[in-house]
């Protein structure tokens, strides 16, 4: 799997890239459909760059062209002024659209003050930006606009497993009613601190309207039981099994990524 990630990460650069890849399980497995995801928007068009955490973006011609994935616990997002051995992240736009950014193991908090991980998270690259400013690491409080909980592991998905992803997207809504009771700066939005221009992310009045306008996959080597499939279309989840090196299953998870971006105008 880390030889397809790093032809990945060459083609999005067009160059040599040096993979820093965390051990541990189900990482590489992350990085195989964070780049995945990369490739195939740079196919449809895509303006698609790698970004160190000092915010630079990776060159061909550069000498240091490393792209790191963060080891250790999950965290939030670094700061840029402690420098680019943090993790990269891949930034993508259409055009002279807002920026957004793939995330790769980046905990979010949520209503409850709760830190959640998210495997994989598309943000808009303003909240990235607003988070590298501060002097420290900062978490986004809120839903990224796209989730992907990646698994790894040889048994199928349970319904406990389809549970608590369903539950740490409950607490990361941010609902218009929740803000009277934050104390955020700025317009109420879905996500804080930072939000692209044209207020496109503004919250909505439920969570059947936010679960529709996100979009949330679980992503297994293997499938589900039956009881954790049968809760998905209520919650809005897409559940993609089998995803492995060349499968037609792991095809139909990029293609289905990519193309709810085209078709969000993003």
């Amino acid at each position: 799997m880390i030889p397809d990630v790093q032809a990945a990460l060459d083609n999005v650069l067009s160059s040599a890239v040096s993979l820093r890849n965390a051990g541990g399980a189900g990482r590489a497995f992350e990085l195989f459909v964070m780049t995945g995801v990369a490739c195939e928007l740079k196919s449809r068009g895509f303006d698609v760059w790698l970004q160190r955490s000092d915010e630079t973006r990776i060159a061909p011609t550069d000498s240091n062209r490393d792209f790191i994935q963060r080891g250790g616990a999950p965290t939030g997002v670094t700061s840029k002024s402690q420098g680019d051995r943090n993790a990269s992240v891949i930034g993508f736009r259409w055009a002279r659209r807002p920026a957004w950014e793939i995330w790769n193991g980046i905990q979010f908090e949520g209503r409850s003050g709760a830190l959640h991980e998210i495997d994989l998270a598309i943000v808009p690259a303003s909240v990235g930006a607003a988070l590298r400013s501060r002097s420290s690491s900062g978490y986004p409080i809120g839903r990224p606009r796209i989730a992907i909980e990646c698994k790894d592991v040889q048994g199928a998905g349970s319904v406990d497993e389809m549970r608590a992803f369903v539950a740490r997207l409950y607490d990361l809504t941010l609902l218009y009613a929740h803000h009277q009771h934050f104390a955020f700066a700025g317009p109420p939005q879905a996500i804080h601190p930072g939000a692209p221009p044209g207020g496109k992310h503004r919250p909505v009045l439920t969570y059947w309207q936010e679960n529709r306008r996100t979009l949330n996959v679980i992503a297994r080597r293997t499938g589900f039981v039956h009881g954790a499939s049968a809760m998905t279309g209520y919650h809005a989840i897409e559940p993609h099994g089998g995803i492995v090196v060349g499968s037609s299953t792991t095809a139909t998870l990029i293609d289905s990524v990519a193309s709810w971006i085209v078709a969000q105008g993003y």
